[in-house]
């Protein structure tokens, strides 16, 4: 769910709405007007059987469509509606079920709750981590084909799992074991349709808010530390999304293929095998996915240079794949951001350009961006995740060696020379924020910094974006402002700031040591040029943290055995990349050393 940096993540997964399961069951509601569809190749093994059941649609369709018997459908599905309404209300109170009756639904397994754990269905910190948002429905993959994926690709995860993709362990304050990684939760389908909501019994994994706004860093044990809120910056949901893709058109994926892995993974489980109309099922499935991986939705994507680990493109991805809006050639990059400080006294304005003020239209148009539709949408959570986040979700304290109270004063007289003008003076203790003579907080600025993010959200994505909604009843009409002029981005606080790395809203500086230097120039540097300048590249991903300079360390390569990923600013002739400049935003730069020292330090206390 974006905030006062982010803005709309994209889809994280192909599209899973299945139009040949509906010919089955009618399981699932497609998430966009339904095309016509007629597969070219039955379904690997369904021989007569699957000839049959096209024929037999085809004819139930073509009779829908010619028989004035069928306009009496829609009436009498109206009268039974009405007459279960007025005279058994209570039937439409809970969800229907559409259960598929697979019996290795039964054997995923169960989460098991941490020693002494009891759960409370209201718990809104549970609910952040693990609930429902709706994105299961155009967003998740069913269950078993996401686990054998990494054994059918294992060249790929190296025995990793979804750790590759920075979605690895949780911590146990809940659970001791949990079938999915962090960042996941595993649901059924629901459809609020008016007066009913109906649950499509087909577990499925997907991402949900702490998939991006739950992150990590290695404290001084070693051990990995987990805080709500803190963008993961070691997330690469761009790369999540790609493999599914790519993984769907690899001669590897066959049915015998999944259905075997599918029956190994059972077996682990202690369960029987698929049956025949399981395998059916999943070879259903299989064409489908195929067909939709193959219909070219994330190619806007490889026109732009790949976002790494901890950012997105994330109005682009709902311009192009959800509006159907025409590619403006704009790298939309952004960090992810924190969620702390949400009260509208602190951020009267969300996103990198202030673009709303809605945070339902924030939160909401969130689960849009990760696969849900309308209907599909789990408002009970999402909105109460964004009361949560409005009450004001704490700032975490800075872990590691706190600085000396001397520097830390003297960073503050320099922060209000030279910084609080447009962030403001951040108080921990009383979490509010005093405005200094001539503020500019929570305006827009031109701080020189990349401008494609802003160019990305001119007035006509803002109207597309405010239509959709409006005629969904998801938020308020007009609800996002346009970007007047390319550059202008929010000024706003800096609490927290220390587990925010990398910096600018496109991350393209790793620590607050290098963004107190100035861009690097153009050519090749000097080794005193290179110390003096803000890095060219950098690795992200790292967990460790670098106490010094404020920030992630982004000289290695490696971090143990998880491969890094190289943020490159500008390209092999040192140009610069669209999206990825770390241009801009020189104030502070020409302060001596020690007061450069200093600064930092007071930085680290909000």
């Amino acid at each position: 769910m974006p905030t006062d940096d982010d803005c709309i993540v994209p889809n994280s997964m192909s599209p899973l709405t299945l139009r040949q399961l509906e010919q089955v069951s009618r399981p699932l509601i497609e998430s966009s007007p339904p095309q016509p569809v007629e597969l070219d190749v039955a379904p690997e093994g369904s021989g007569k059987h699957g000839a049959w059941l096209r024929q037999s649609t085809m004819r139930a369709a073509g009779w829908l469509g010619t028989s004035r018997a069928a306009f009496f459908i829609p009436l009498a599905t109206l009268a039974a509606l009405l007459t279960v309404l007025v005279f058994r209300p209570a039937q439409l109170a809970g969800p229907i079920a559409v259960d598929l009756h697979l019996p290795s639904e039964e054997a995923i397994p169960k989460a098991e709750l941490a020693p002494g754990m009891e759960l409370d269905p209201q718990d809104i910190v549970w609910r952040f981590r693990y609930g429902a948002t709706g994105t299961e429905f155009g967003g998740g993959v069913p269950y078993w084909i996401f686990r054998v994926m990494p054994k059918i690709f294992d060249d790929e995860f190296k025995g990793r799992g979804y750790d590759r993709f920075g979605f690895g362990a949780d911590d146990t304050t809940y659970y001791r074991s949990r079938p999915v990684g962090r960042g996941f939760f595993l649901a059924d389908s629901t459809l609020n349709v008016p007066l009913l909501h109906t649950r499509f019994a087909l577990k499925r994994v997907a991402i949900n808010c702490s998939g991006c706004h739950r992150g990590e860093y290695l404290g001084a044990n070693g051990q990995a530390v987990y805080v709500d809120g803190m963008p993961n910056h070691t997330a690469d949901l761009q790369g999540f999304k790609r493999f599914f893709v790519r993984a769907f058109q690899d001669e590897r994926m066959t049915g015998e293929r999944l259905i075997q892995e599918i029956d190994a993974a059972l077996a682990e489980e202690g369960a029987a095998p698929l049956t025949g109309r399981e395998q059916a099922l999943y070879r259903i499935l299989l064409v489908e996915l195929k067909k939709r991986s193959s219909s070219g939705i994330t190619a806007w994507m490889d026109r732009r240079v790949d976002n790494g680990p901890g950012r997105i493109d994330p109005f682009n991805a709902v311009k192009f794949e959800v509006l159907g809006s025409p590619d403006d050639k704009t790298a939309a990059q952004i960090d992810f951001p924190s969620l702390w400080n949400q009260r509208a006294d602190i951020r009267s304005w969300h996103h990198a350009d202030g673009n709303t003020k809605s945070s339902m239209a924030r939160n909401r148009g969130s689960a849009i961006g990760v696969g849900a539709i309308a209907m599909s949408l789990n408002k009970d959570n999402i909105d109460a995740i964004g009361r949560w986040l409005e009450r004001g979700l704490p700032v975490p304290e800075y872990p590691f060696t706190r600085p000396a109270p001397g520097r830390a004063a003297r960073g503050l007289a320099i922060f209000t020379e030279h910084c609080a003008q447009c962030h403001g003076l951040y108080d921990p203790e009383t979490r509010t924020v005093r405005e200094v003579e001539g503020s500019l907080y929570m305006q827009r600025v031109k701080p020189g910094t990349d401008p494609e993010r802003s160019r990305a959200f001119m007035q006509p994505a803002a109207d597309a974006l405010n239509a959709f909604g409006e005629r969904r009843l998801l938020w308020e009409k007009d609800a996002f402002r346009p970007v007047k002029e390319a550059g202008e981005y929010l000024a706003g606080p800096l609490d927290g700031v220390w587990a925010r790395a990398p910096y600018l809203h496109n991350g393209s500086v790793p620590t607050l040591g290098d963004l107190l230097k100035p861009p690097a120039p153009p050519g090749k540097l000097s080794p005193e040029q290179a110390r003096e300048s803000r890095p060219k590249q950098f690795y992200r991903g790292d967990r460790r943290y670098d106490e010094q300079n404020v920030g992630f360390r982004s000289t290695e390569p490696m971090e143990g055995d998880r491969a890094l990923f190289l943020y490159r600013t500008v390209d092999d002739n040192d140009e610069p990349i669209p999206g990825n400049s770390n241009a801009g935003h020189t104030y502070g730069t020409g302060l001596p050393p020690e007061d450069r020292e200093a600064l930092i330090d007071y930085l680290k206390t909000l």
